[in-house]
């Protein structure tokens, strides 16, 4: 078969390899991957697209990408669409005509075929430099084309659901994240960031270049991200790695919380301004179905949570009453807008010379699009950092309960803080603290709820983080 390399048209190598070897191969690979999604079922998977992308032709490399789909119906049904990168080297490839830059590993090979080594392309220079080739850049400055420098260029080994390269010398320092879940349209971890940083807020890396799939598969035609390349965060530590070390040393982690409050609040008001069309009034009713709905299951699933089914059908009845009684008053709530929807302590970078960068926006890959992009109250955020403090807490083994509660009051600080800053809102009147001090309470018992049914099947030892906030919460 002859890939056509998309930017030229040009023909590129011909392979003698047929879908059916590629998933031979695939079926093995695939399950030892950390971001397969797809461990432990039986699925059926089908390889539905092939993708060219520009070529070393010769050389005796080609970059393409395989869109494999693994589907499995009934109960615990899946239906997944994977960008699975890979790089054919044919027999007699030239060693010295491979991009500039690291030996490809061996855990690299994905295996043998008849035309040659299959690699997994996250970790080839061949696919970085296609990829590079291929992509949209932001800017007129993009680097010069190849060679590109790959020096000290190599693949994370701690990313879950997607796979990111760090490429220190191209573009001044970048990080390649290539995304393995699709799903048809805009990605937010690429409009998202892209979005706030043409509003003026740089509290994000920069993105510099993203790559846009059309995909042709037996059900139709259609387009979605597949990558975005972005600014690399000099000497920048993880946020949650950073807590837990300071909770074991007996440090405070009051300065840097207080640092990220302020953060996410500037990052919730630039949010506001780059979608303002999805800032609206919250509905009090949907607030409480919602939470109404995780205590019925939650209470389904752990003795625990019933046990404090008094307290919690107290709080639900108080946070109705104070709900309808602001509708009555006209007292302003907060509204809902496009939030950050899985923010933690691991979602943050923290760097001695930049400060903090709040990464991943992608939501939960396997949630449909439309579920991850829904306008949210902030509060969703801020409950997800102040779980991380407890967590962090627990982790790094804190001497006393005072550390969570200090990072607590310090992040709380920050974010409430900037909201006091002229325009920072951007929208009526700022909203009672009581009323926010109640809807935040009321996620992060949600929040909680499904931490608690979580821990215990999971992690029973740490079922008390989760239930402490709970009784917290509710006054016990």
């Amino acid at each position: 078969m002859a890939l056509v390399d998309p930017k030229t048209g040009h023909d590129g190598v011909t392979l003698d390899l047929d879908d059916g070897e590629i998933l031979r191969l695939l079926e093995a690979w695939l399950p030892s991957r950390r971001w397969y999604p797809a461990k432990g079922v039986d699925v059926v998977l089908s390889c539905t697209a092939r993708i060219p992308m520009p070529s070393d032709a010769q050389g005796g490399r080609q970059p393409f990408i395989a869109i494999v789909r693994a589907r499995r119906e009934g109960a615990g049904g899946v239906d997944v669409t994977l960008q699975v990168p890979l790089v054919l080297e044919q027999e007699g490839a030239d060693p010295a005509a491979r991009p500039a830059g690291p030996v490809v590993d061996p855990s690299a090979l994905v295996g043998t075929t008849s035309a040659g080594r299959l690699y997994d392309g996250a970790q080839h220079p061949a696919f970085w430099s296609a990829w590079l080739d291929a992509a949209t850049w932001a800017e007129e400055d993009r680097p010069a084309r190849q060679p590109y420098d790959f020096t000290g260029a190599h693949i994370l080994s701690v990313e879950q659901s997607n796979s990111s390269v760090l490429l220190p010398r191209v573009a001044g320092g970048t990080m390649l994240k290539i995304l393995r879940t699709l799903a048809p349209g805009d990605n937010p971890d690429v409009v998202v960031p892209l979005a706030l940083t043409r509003a003026g807020w740089h509290g994000v890396p920069t993105p510099y270049a993203w790559h846009e799939l059309t995909i042709d598969d037996p059900e139709g035609s259609w387009r979605a991200h597949a990558g975005v390349l972005a600014e690399l965060v000099p000497d920048a530590t993880d946020g949650f790695e950073l807590a837990c070390s300071l909770a074991a040393d007996g440090r405070p982690f009051n300065g840097p919380a207080r640092e990220l409050g302020t953060q996410v609040a500037q990052m919730h008001s630039a949010l506001r301004r780059a979608f303002v069309d999805e800032v609206r009034d919250v509905d009090p009713a949907w607030l409480l179905d919602a939470l109404r709905r995780r205590v019925r299951s939650a209470s389904s699933a752990s003795a625990a949570v019933r046990e404090r089914a008094t307290e919690i059908e107290a709080f639900l009845a108080h946070m109705s009453s104070v709900t309808d009684d602001a509708v009555r008053q006209g007292r302003p709530l907060p509204p809902v807008q496009r939030i950050h929807g899985d923010l933690h302590l691991g979602q943050a970078l923290y760097s001695p010379q930049t400060g903090w960068r709040i990464l991943d926006f992608e939501g939960e890959p396997l949630r449909p699009l439309r579920e991850r992009t829904r306008p949210d109250l902030g509060e969703r955020d801020v409950t997800g950092m102040l779980r991380s403090f407890d967590y962090a807490a627990a982790v790094g083994h804190a001497g006393s309960t005072e550390w969570a509660r200090a990072a607590r009051r310090a992040f709380l600080e920050g974010y409430n803080g900037y909201l006091t800053v002229p325009g920072a809102l951007g929208f009526g009147q700022r909203p009672s603290l009581a009323d926010r001090v109640l809807i935040l309470d009321s996620f992060e018992l949600d929040k909680a709820l499904y931490e608690v049914v979580y821990e215990e099947r999971n992690r029973p030892d740490w079922t008390h983080i989760p239930l402490a906030a709970i009784d917290r919460i509710l006054g016990r």
